[in-house]
C-alpha cells in the first residue's frame, strides 16, 4: 500500500492506556450507514419469516414473527460452481484471505463459487484441534478446500497477522478483501483456552471485552498491511451487542490505521452462504446470527467501499 503504515504498526503495540484514550476521543462518532442485501429483502418479500425479521430489525422493529433459519427457503440452496458472486463477495475481486474461520464452511461458500485459486483460508486452530472439535466433517470441508486450490494455514493468529502469516497465503495478496466473522479471544497467551470459550459462553466481563477489543483493533492493524491499493476492504462480522462493546466500528480510528474507513455495515445473511455454520470458537456448537452485521471498513481515496457502492444490485441502504 503507498501510503504510510508505520501508524498502524505501532497502534498494533500501543498500551491500554492510549487505547482507551483514542477510543474516548472518538466515541461520538456517528454511525455508519446500514445495509440489507436485495436476496434477502426479495426473500421477505416473498412471504419468508426468518429474512422478514431481518429486514424489519433494520428499522428498529423487535417484535416481528420469527422462526428458525431452516424455514427459509434458501436454507438448502447450493453454491453456484463458478458463479460470479456470492454473498458479498464477487469473482472479480476474488482475492480474499480469511481468518479464524472455524471449520472452514465459510471458506467453501467462498471457494465453490470464486474457485479458490486466490482464496487463503486460515485457521488459529491446529488441524489435530480441528478435528478433534468439529470432527470429520472438517476434515471433509478442508479436503474439498485444497482440490480447488485453496491456500489452507493454520496456526495463523488474526491479531499478529505480520508474525503468523506464512509467505505462501501473502503471496496471494495483496488482497481486495481479509474477512474475519465473529471474532473472539478463545485461549490465553499460553495457549490455554479460556473457561468460556470451553462452554461456549460470550465474552462478558470487563477483562473480556477489554481483551476482545485489543483483538479486533491489532487484528485491523495488521489486515490493512495485506489490502490491495485504493480499494482493499477488512469485514468483520459480528452480533450487534457485541459491535457496541467491542467497539468495532471504530477500529480503524482507534488504532490510527492511515486511510482506512468504516465505510458501512450490512445485515449478515447467512443464506447468502451455502453451507455456512457459524461455530463457536472451542466447542462444535452453533449459534444464531440474526442479529449480526458485517461491518465494511475500506482504504479507497474517496472513502466510498466497492462492496457498499451506491449503484450497486446486491446491497440497498436502509439508513
Amino acid at each position: 500500500m503507498a501510503r504510510p503504515r508505520a501508524r498502524a504498526r505501532d497502534a498494533a503495540n500501543d498500551d491500554g492506556t492510549t487505547r482507551s484514550r483514542k477510543r474516548a476521543a472518538i466515541a461520538s462518532t456517528s454511525a455508519p450507514p446500514l445495509f440489507v442485501g436485495v436476496d434477502a429483502v426479495t426473500c421477505a418479500r416473498n412471504g419468508c419469516v426468518p429474512c422478514r425479521r431481518i429486514v424489519f430489525a433494520c428499522a428498529g422493529e423487535t417484535t416481528a414473527a420469527n422462526a428458525r433459519p431452516e424455514a427459509c427457503p434458501r436454507w438448502n440452496a447450493t453454491s453456484v460452481e463458478g458463479g460470479k458472486r456470492v454473498g458479498l463477495y464477487a469473482r472479480r475481486r476474488g482475492r480474499v484471505l480469511t481468518v479464524g474461520d472455524g471449520d472452514f464452511t465459510f471458506s467453501a461458500a467462498l471457494a465453490r463459487t470464486l474457485g479458490g485459486k486466490t482464496i487463503a483460508a486460515t485457521s488459529y486452530e491446529s488441524e489435530a484441534s480441528l478435528m478433534e472439535i468439529y470432527g470429520k466433517t472438517c476434515l471433509e470441508t478442508l479436503r474439498g478446500l485444497k482440490e480447488r486450490g485453496v491456500e489452507v494455514a493454520h496456526g495463523v493468529d488474526a491479531s499478529e497477522l505480520a508474525k503468523t502469516l506464512p509467505e505462501r497465503c501473502r503471496k496471494l495478496g495483496p488482497f481486495d478483501a481479509v474477512v474475519w466473522n465473529f471474532p473472539c479471544v478463545a485461549r490465553d497467551a499460553d495457549g490455554t483456552a479460556q473457561e468460556a470459550a470451553l462452554h461456549g459462553v460470550d465474552a462478558r466481563s470487563a477483562e473480556e471485552l477489554e481483551a476482545n477489543t485489543a483483538l479486533v483493533e491489532r487484528f485491523v492493524a495488521g489486515a490493512a498491511e495485506l489490502l490491495a491499493e485504493d480499494g482493499g476492504e477488512i469485514h468483520i462480522t459480528h452480533k450487534v451487542g457485541m459491535q457496541g462493546d467491542w467497539n468495532i466500528e471504530k477500529a480503524a480510528a482507534s488504532v490510527g490505521a492511515s486511510g482506512l474507513v468504516c465505510a458501512g455495515a450490512v445485515v449478515f445473511d447467512r443464506m447468502a452462504y451455502p453451507g455456512y455454520r457459524p461455530r463457536k470458537a472451542l466447542v462444535a456448537k452453533s449459534f444464531p446470527v440474526t442479529d449480526a452485521r458485517t461491518f465494511v471498513f475500506t482504504n479507497s481515496t474517496n472513502g466510498e467501499s466497492v462492496t457498499l457502492q451506491r449503484k450497486s444490485k446486491h446491497v440497498i441502504k436502509v439508513c
